[in-house]
């Protein structure tokens, strides 16, 4: 019996690094759950693993449930024809029927509204330890970081508002921060 190492990296952050084994004939919903822990995930975000060619060109996609009636009955063939890649159901799917490149590539796209995605990468064959559970992360740097969307009005619940306005205000009358003395300056 032997293993995958795959390695993990993200787009979003050149510190992160996740390198996982999983056996050969494990599922891609097990693989997705190690991840997952990995990276401290909620664990209730839509996922997909996306098998890549070498250029990272989509060619196949396991999705977390089943997407099949994702194209409404009604809908115009243009856009059935849009999305013609393969696709399977990650609790249905053996790694080994997947992997076909020694190097083979894919992407684990989560969070779908937000567009998380590593990028994932198997690094070699190993023969699995037979005292060892599977899968686990080998390797563990850095911190996934999400996007984030920055509300400007936002202001912590800690904050009193009127004393930050008082504080504004008491700043703007000191004497150092009115502009008193920069006519000096600039009248050299």
């Amino acid at each position: 019996m032997h293993a995958y190492r795959f390695r993990l990296l993200s787009d979003e952050n050149d510190k992160f690094v996740r390198d996982i084994e999983i056996k050969a004939t494990q599922t891609f919903k097990e693989f997705h759950e190690v991840i997952r822990q990995s990276v401290q995930m909620d664990g209730n975000e839509l996922a997909s693993f996306f098998i890549c060619d070498r250029r990272w060109n989509r060619v196949k996609e396991i999705t977390l449930i089943d997407m099949e009636d994702r194209i409404d009955d009604n809908s115009e063939e243009d856009e059935s024809e849009s999305y013609s890649i393969p696709m399977s159901v990650m609790e249905e799917s053996v790694l080994k029927d997947f992997i076909d490149d020694p190097h083979q590539r894919m992407l684990y796209e989560y969070d779908i509204l937000k567009q998380g995605s590593l990028f994932i990468e198997l690094m070699k064959i190993v023969p699995a330890d037979e005292k060892a559970t599977y899968p686990v992360c080998v390797k563990s740097e850095g911190m996934l970081i999400p996007k984030k969307v920055v509300d400007e009005d936002f202001i912590p619940p800690d904050v009193d508002e009127d004393e930050l306005l008082k504080e504004f205000e008491e700043m703007m009358n000191d004497d150092e921060t009115t502009g008193e003395g920069f006519e000096t300056f600039f009248e050299e």
